[in-house]
């Protein structure tokens, strides 16, 4: 069978209780399609074997001495599929809407498992063309260090890159920092709603209200926010060909 099929997933199990991982593997072993790439017992180790053995899926416990789940995905720029591994229902629940393909509670039930293997068979970990794994009904999780969130899609009213993080900024104007980059939220967020602009900004075209040209650059207004968006060149031209096209189909 496996020479009609030419699938592998490389899997890495993270949870720190020995037996449980013990149990998954031996679960794992039924499908000849799995090969368990490698075991971690912290965010930390997991972290380092999913960079070296170019992961497909991650098995993830969210409860962890360390760290939690949420904060190993954090600390990866491009996270491979995850199906949480869990004790904790309702939060499992909640944080597989936003980037997780499904949640098992421990223990584990095979059939269950087999449920939850078939769907990565089925979907792809991330669509090339931007048309992203979320909507705006959805909700995203954010996990800034201090405070942990879920922030409605539709009340993102723009990203910025700063560093190696970005900020994710809501209709009010509040800042969430996170280590995510910008990249990987243009994969996430849909598309017809969510335009990058130039390697620093991303933002929500339906809550543009106004801007002001400057020579070859402008200052964009978006939502509530107090300040001001500062477009360069590049991200001006861009803005422009978009509003081109919204006044073309009558809407932005």
């Amino acid at each position: 069978m496996k020479d009609k099929l030419d699938i592998e997933l490389r899997a890495v199990i993270v949870d720190d209780e020995p037996l449980a991982r013990e149990r998954l593997r031996s679960l794992l072993k039924k499908h000849w399609y799995v090969r368990v790439a490698g075991e971690a017992g912290d965010i930390f180790e997991a972290e380092k074997i999913i960079k070296e053995t170019d992961t497909d899926l991650v098995f993830l416990d969210i409860q962890m001495p360390g760290g939690t789940g949420f904060d190993l995905l954090d600390r990866l720029e491009n996270p491979p599929r995850v199906i949480f591994v869990t004790a904790f229902d309702q939060f499992a629940i909640r944080a597989f809407k936003v980037n997780a393909l499904d949640y098992l509670l421990k223990p584990v039930d095979e059939l269950r498992l087999e449920e939850s293997l078939k769907k990565t068979l089925t979907i792809p970990a991330l669509p090339e063309d931007g048309g992203g794994l979320l909507s705006l009904t959805d909700q995203v999780f954010l996990n800034t260090g201090r405070k942990k969130l879920f922030l409605p899609v539709a009340n993102i009213a723009a990203i910025v890159t700063e560093g190696n993080y970005t900020s994710v900024i809501n209709l009010k104007g509040d800042h969430f920092m996170v280590r995510v980059s910008l990249k990987d939220w243009e994969r996430r967020l849909p598309g017809n709603t969510f335009v990058v602009l130039d390697r620093t900004l991303m933002i929500n075209r339906h809550q543009v209200r106004s801007w002001t040209a400057q020579s070859r650059n402008a200052e964009l207004c978006i939502a509530d926010i107090p300040t001001t968006f500062r477009l360069g060149r590049a991200a001006y031209q861009r803005f422009k060909e978009l509003v081109t096209c919204a006044l073309a189909n009558k809407k932005l």
